[in-house]
């Protein structure tokens, strides 16, 4: 008898070695990723079980410190103790007020003011840093006046941020003037010693 190639099927085998392989792999991969997720699970459960104690002190110590400040803040907002923050404050404004060289100030602007100047008011903000801003209020015949004085204050290292605030036209006993309020930032820090 012949030796016949038949094979019956009306199909032909699939490729079943290459779908296992892949599927294979697959399953390889979704272990080695399940075994890295377990890792990190246990990994991570340790830190926060060492860290958990800490965060634990911390927390009761935050709650202390946070009764400490209710208790502080009662005892400011008790009128005797809100009458004793604004003496505080007054005498500290008075000490900046002393330390701060008036005659020192009336002697520089003495020697900036020409002749035809006068020096009407003079309204000091002394600040904690140990300038003061001014506010000046100065009359003249004429702006060419004013304008000299203004030029002399800044150009002395003594003042800066010299602005005119206001101008009016005055009537200044039988003859017209100009009257102009200014601002300046008095540093004495700066004066030659």
């Amino acid at each position: 008898m012949a030796e016949f190639d038949l094979n019956l099927s009306t199909r032909p085998f699939p490729a079943y070695r290459l779908i296992n392989l892949a599927l294979a792999s697959v399953l390889i991969v979704l272990i080695v990723l399940t075994v890295w997720q377990v890792y990190g699970f246990f990994h991570y459960s340790n830190l926060v079980r060492s860290i958990r104690p800490a965060a634990q002190a911390l927390r009761v110590e935050s709650e202390t410190l946070k009764q400490s400040l209710d208790v502080l803040k009662a005892k400011l907002d008790r009128p005797e103790s809100t009458a004793k923050l604004n003496e505080i404050g007054f005498l500290n404004g008075l000490i900046a007020r002393k330390e701060l060289s008036w005659t020192e100030l009336f002697a520089h602007l003495e020697s900036m003011v020409p002749e035809a100047v006068h020096l009407v008011s003079l309204r000091p903000e002394v600040l904690p840093d140990s300038t003061a801003n001014l506010a000046i209020m100065a009359q003249g015949r004429s702006m060419a006046d004013i304008k000299e004085f203004i030029e002399a204050l800044e150009q002395s290292p003594l003042f800066e941020k010299v602005a005119v605030t206001h101008e009016d036209q005055v009537n200044v006993v039988g003859a017209g003037g100009v009257s102009v309020t200014l601002g300046a930032r008095y540093f004495p820090e700066k004066e030659p010693r």
